[in-house]
């Protein structure tokens, strides 16, 4: 092998190629070579050690191979070579990739440029998304959690998806939707269970089942011909929205209706419920179908209500949405336990750049007094609440 040495002492040297054939293209390597140049070349680090890196990454089985591309990539000018003089002889120390970028290029690798200009892109194209009312707070989670960029990039296209579904007005069911990205299983469970946490995806017109509406209380639903519902036989029970839209009346109607966000709290509010109290979940921003079962259940059982949604600015906009049924019919509503004093906790979220989108929203708009206040002590404190921690 034809080197030179850049430095040395009697314990260590550094060796480089005579005359390095790097750039401008690759040494001669069989197929178990390549293979392990690939493996030795993934991520972004110039320099790989010895033992703790680059045999490990060889295995017991390779360690002869290992040794044999190590000589290569130096004799051909791809890295520079750190050793140390130990027991009479000289073992390798480092390897230090000379054109680390040029040569991932070469074999096909992604490289630290492109990584850098798809978080750029994918936080560009996250902060678009934040903008929009329906998937906005969707994306704020994504652009605020650690996940790799390349899932990341994938549910950004799900919710961009939504958006262009959304916008034609678009039915059918969730292979239809998935055809949207590319293919019918372009969707995995994994990636379904994120949007169903985030939307309410039958009542956007993606699913096999009609939307529901989940309802608690002591109350009666009946039908023409006598048809007949009774929730208090039931903790809770979601209905389809197309049956309730034909309700006729509600035995034993409430005296309040209560509007909750989180499911968690629905469910533990439904198990202690007060009598006279009748709960309904809002399942994400409420949707035209979940507005209309809830027009027509306040129609044959009108009362008043109380919403409970995040302390939060989308909790706000939700507890505005929720209400519209209230509004339409004149009746009245107000919001429960959103007070700027649920802010008083300890372990509260910072607000990130959807929510101060919303924030500049909101203050363009009237608000009730109570939600007004709890608009301008976010905006004064610079944190959020998640309902469940009280409710």
């Amino acid at each position: 092998m034809s080197t030179r040495e850049l430095s040395a002492s009697r314990t260590r040297r550094l060796l480089a190629a005579a005359t390095p054939a790097w750039p401008p293209g690759l040494p001669p390597l069989d197929v178990d070579e390549r293979e392990l140049l690939v493996e030795w070349l993934r991520g972004s680090a110039p320099t790989r050690k010895w033992e703790d890196s680059l045999l490990k990454a060889a295995g017991p089985q390779r360690i002869e191979l290992a040794q044999r591309l190590s000589d290569l990539a130096l004799k051909a000018g791809l890295c520079t070579r750190c050793e140390r003089f130990d027991k009479g002889r000289w073992r390798p120390v480092e390897l230090r990739w000379v054109e680390l970028e040029a040569l991932q290029t070469a074999l096909g690798l992604a490289t630290g440029s492109d990584r850098d200009a798809r978080r750029m892109a994918l936080a560009e194209r996250l902060d678009a998304l934040m903008a929009d009312e329906l998937v906005g707070e969707a994306a704020q989670a994504l652009a605020e959690s650690r996940m790799a960029v390349g899932p990341a990039e994938a549910r950004a296209a799900l919710l961009q998806a939504l958006l262009d579904w959304t916008a034609e007005g678009a039915e059918g069911l969730r292979r239809d939707f998935a055809l949207r990205l590319g293919h019918t299983k372009a969707v995995g469970d994994g990636e379904w269970r994120w949007l169903e946490r985030h939307f309410d995806l039958p009542a956007l017109g993606i699913g096999a089942f009609a939307p529901t509406l989940t309802l608690a209380g002591d109350l009666g639903l009946v039908w023409p011909g006598g048809r007949r519902v009774d929730l208090a036989a039931l903790g809770f029970a979601s209905l389809p929205v197309p049956s309730l839209l034909t309700l006729q009346r509600v035995d034993g109607p409430p005296t309040r209706w209560w509007l909750i966000e989180n499911r968690a709290s629905f469910e533990k509010q439904a198990a202690r419920r007060e009598p006279g109290v009748a709960l309904a979940w809002i399942a994400g921003r409420p949707t035209r179908a979940w507005r209309e079962a809830m027009a027509r259940l306040i129609a044959v059982a009108p009362a008043p209500a109380a919403i409970s949604a995040d302390a939060d600015p989308a909790g706000i906009e939700i507890a505005l949405a929720a209400a519209q049924p209230w509004e339409a019919a004149g009746l009245p509503w107000s919001a429960l336990a959103m007070e700027p004093a649920r802010l008083d906790r300890p372990g509260l979220q910072p607000l990130g750049r959807y929510d101060r989108a919303v924030l500049e929203r909101l203050a363009a708009q009237p608000l009730p007094p109570d939600l007004a206040a709890l608009r301008d002590a976010m905006a004064e404190r610079g944190v959020k609440a998640e309902q469940e921690g009280w409710l």
